[in-house]
């Protein structure tokens, strides 16, 4: 499979190029899954797991996904995380990401014990495992019974138990990987912790075969195709993981997820259902789709870039031969699925400046493009805002 090919497949798996419309895309795969969303939580209930530490940039990532007429604004994106339909919190790997309430607790009992691991010298050095955590982690608990608490509240309620606030952020840490916090509404400007058990449904255990086999397919469906590392990177689970819960996800879906016989790539996987979506276009779908001068305006962190382990060579420009990546608080700026630039939403205030960062000069049909983007990003932050292109800054 050849890197253009590789692109357009991602891209549409992504649902960065419009709907899945082939009925195949959904057969022997649950449809809340694999039916193109039309609201910001259903883009997260396809994805699994978002991920989402740079906040209003992440919400952006969100609405990309949806179509025009459906394309919600930061302001409702950031309502629907308030009411608690998207939650935001640390799983899979030591990062945010945006789940959805289903999800969120038997993804938190399959990967907090990794992310335990991989914290637990930082945890430590900051002086909150053993006793001192636990004492914390019960007052973070009984504050959050009382309601939503920011973190300023919850440190002082630290102070007042005699315990420090100093690493607070490694306490609010354990109480999301023991299921006692997570995301709260907003409060002005800060965000706030709630109760978990207040946010998330009650579930029974799932056992973690079970899980994995799950986590991969659900993966698969908007990442794939994908090596077995990209899915261990993706997941922070081992390579053994991975291969055994494929193993398992071929088996429980009939086949569906398959392994591709690729002379390119070693234990390249996909959802065959998604590829025939994607093999059934017809040509003006696909000449839109795989426009060469189509632009797309990313965050850094985005599923297209974060999905797939270094070196990410898809991202590669013609000619360019290190690795690339975005770089807050920059973020990628595509065409053709290929890097050539970085650009970033700045708010201040009531204003917005859109700032383009260009690695080469760009056509009129390419210019014409990246228009189209910067008025779909202004429509979304909603504010009166400005376009900044600065000099062709060749990497």
């Amino acid at each position: 499979m050849d890197a253009a090919e590789l692109r357009s497949r991602r891209l549409f798996a992504q649902g960065l190029r419009g709907a899945i419309t082939n009925d195949t895309a959904a057969k022997g795969a649950d449809a809340t899954w694999a039916a193109s969303p039309t609201t910001p939580e259903a883009v997260v209930a396809r994805a699994l797991a978002v991920q989402a530490q740079e906040y209003l940039p992440a919400q952006w990532g969100l609405a990309q996904r949806l179509p025009g007429s459906a394309r919600p604004d930061a302001a409702t994106v950031a309502a629907r995380i308030d009411d608690g339909v998207i939650l935001r919190t640390h799983v899979l790997r030591p990062t945010w990401h945006f789940v959805v309430p289903a999800d969120a607790r038997w993804l938190l009992e399959l990967s907090a014990p990794r992310v335990r691991q991989q914290m637990a010298g930082t945890i430590r050095k900051a002086g909150w495992d053993g006793e001192a955590g636990r004492r914390a982690v019960d007052v973070v608990a009984r504050e959050l019974a009382a309601g939503h608490r920011t973190r300023d509240l919850l440190g002082a309620a630290l102070v007042d138990a005699g315990l420090p606030k100093e690493g607070l952020m490694f306490v609010l840490l354990r109480a999301e990987l023991e299921l006692v916090a997570i995301s709260g509404a907003s409060v002005g400007k800060q965000r706030s912790y709630a109760a978990f058990d207040e946010r998330v449904p009650a579930a029974p255990p799932r056992p973690r075969e079970e899980a994995l086999a799950e986590l991969v397919e659900r993966a698969l469906l908007t990442r794939g195709p994908a090596t077995t590392r990209d899915l261990a990177t993706w997941s922070g689970f081992t390579l053994r993981d991975v291969r055994t819960a494929l193993v398992e996800a071929s088996a429980r879906t009939d086949g569906r997820i398959e392994r591709l016989d690729d002379p390119d790539e070693t234990e390249l996987w996909h959802d065959a259902a998604v590829a025939a979506a994607w093999s059934s276009r017809g040509g003006e779908r696909a000449a839109v789709d795989d426009d060469p001068a189509r632009v797309d305006l990313l965050q850094g962190y985005d599923e297209y870039v974060m999905g797939y382990a270094m070196p990410r060579a898809y991202l590669q420009p013609p000619g360019i031969a290190a690795p690339i990546i975005p770089e807050f608080p920059l973020h990628a700026m595509l065409i053709g699925g290929t890097m050539v630039g970085r650009w970033a939403p700045i708010v201040q205030g009531s204003r917005a400046t859109l700032r383009v960062v260009p690695w080469r000069g760009f056509s009129r049909a390419e210019r014409r493009s990246l228009d189209e983007r910067l008025a779909e990003v202004d429509g979304f932050l909603g504010l009166p805002s400005e376009v900044v292109v600065e000099p062709v800054a060749p990497i």
